[in-house]
């Protein structure tokens, strides 16, 4: 499927209402697998590939800065061809893509669930100073990084944030050369966050169709991203697992997946 000059990759599976599964960085919609098993008898599945990975367009330097309405751009046409109401899917940077979607299909929005966002454009430096100077340096970090094309670096640096110090080196050779294949989209995505003007009154009108799915063991932004959207959408449903880190909905599915079913089941109810 194209936007203009560029090409989607997705998968579409079962029948039913629609619902978009939108992957985290450094991913693909094979990360969906397992949820897509347990709902493609109900639901209509629409995985879809961001840019650059896949067979989806990559987004080059001559495109300019990205940003996350970009990526709901790549999607728009799919989601076009349907009427009814539509339910996001996403995970990490797949969440502030999820984010940005449910504002644009506002209208036509059925739920928003959010799986360890990582919406770091919401934090307010006096407010959230802790949390907005730590974001703010993983980026500074990884544009340093860039500007030295030290790509290793760059991964290291990335992985620490997100899971830890063991991340990187705990990785296969293959792997690490997998990992390097796709640091140009994470530069780019995170261009689109540190960007983003969204700001976390836009999501009072929608806040009872959301569900937040975080981990107690995750990283110390993911946590002050959870307080941040708990406490400013109160209205919001949150489900904190106890275990798992930033990377619970794909190396925890068993755990995840039956609390994304049994939401979708009960909002089919009302």
């Amino acid at each position: 499927m194209s936007y203009g000059k560029k090409t989607l990759e997705y998968e579409s599976i079962g029948s039913g209402p629609p619902i978009v599964l939108i992957h985290s960085t450094a991913s693909s919609l094979k990360q969906w697998k397992h949820l897509i098993n347990l709902l493609k008898h109900q639901y209509t599945l629409l995985a879809v590939n961001l840019f650059g990975y896949g067979q989806s367009s990559k987004w080059k330097v001559e495109d300019g800065p990205q940003s996350l309405l970009d990526q709901v751009h790549l999607f728009k046409s799919l989601l076009d061809r349907f009427a009814e109401p539509i339910s996001f899917i996403g995970h990490s940077f797949g969440g502030s893509v999820a984010m940005r979607a449910a504002l644009e299909y506002n209208d036509q929005l059925r739920t928003l669930i959010l799986l360890e966002p990582n919406p770091f454009f919401l934090f307010n430096q006096v407010e959230q100073p802790i949390a907005y100077s730590e974001s703010r340096k993983f980026g500074d970090l990884l544009k340093l990084h860039k500007e030295k094309e030290d790509w290793e670096g760059f991964s290291k640096i990335f992985l620490r944030f997100w899971i830890g110090d063991h991340a990187w080196p705990a990785m296969k050779q293959k792997q690490q050369q997998a990992f390097l294949s796709v640091i140009p989209n994470i530069y780019h995505e995170a261009e689109a966050i540190f960007s983003e003007q969204m700001e976390i009154k836009d999501f009072l009108g929608i806040q009872e169709k959301i569900l937040l799915i975080s981990t107690k063991d995750t990283n110390l932004v993911s946590k002050e991203i959870t307080k941040l959207l708990a406490r400013e959408l109160p209205k919001l449903t949150e489900v904190q697992l106890p275990k798992g880190g930033h990377m619970a909905p794909v190396n925890s599915p068993e755990v995840v997946n039956p609390i994304i079913c049994d939401h979708l089941s009960k909002i089919v109810q009302t």
